[in-house]
């Protein structure tokens, strides 16, 4: 029986994978990761959206998700938290590289 490949969900061509609450951004081969966690969440239309989300880059070469904190703050969103932490990660990585 042939095997079925699970669709990964991407955003601007790095994937974005979801563990509960945290959301890891970026190529999990790179040293760098951008970390995503829902700290609140509200109801819209009877779903829970994210209300305020931390956002973090984080070195990736160790245990993921456990690594040194380069940068972080907190978004009310997850737009806008992706729209910040893809930029630092992407400058991280320029730097790092």
């Amino acid at each position: 029986m042939a095997e079925k490949k699970k669709k990964v969900l991407t955003y601007n061509g790095k994937p974005l994978l979801r563990c509960g609450n945290r959301l890891y951004y970026g190529n999990l081969e790179d040293k760098l990761i951008l970390v995503l966690d829902i700290t609140k969440t509200k109801k819209v239309k009877g779903l829970e959206v994210a209300s305020e989300v931390l956002v973090q880059v984080m070195d990736n070469t160790g245990e993921l998700g456990k690594g040194q904190v380069f940068r972080k703050a907190t978004r009310e969103d997850l737009y806008k938290a992706l729209d910040i932490g893809e930029w630092w990660l992407k400058d991280a990585i320029k730097q790092f590289a």
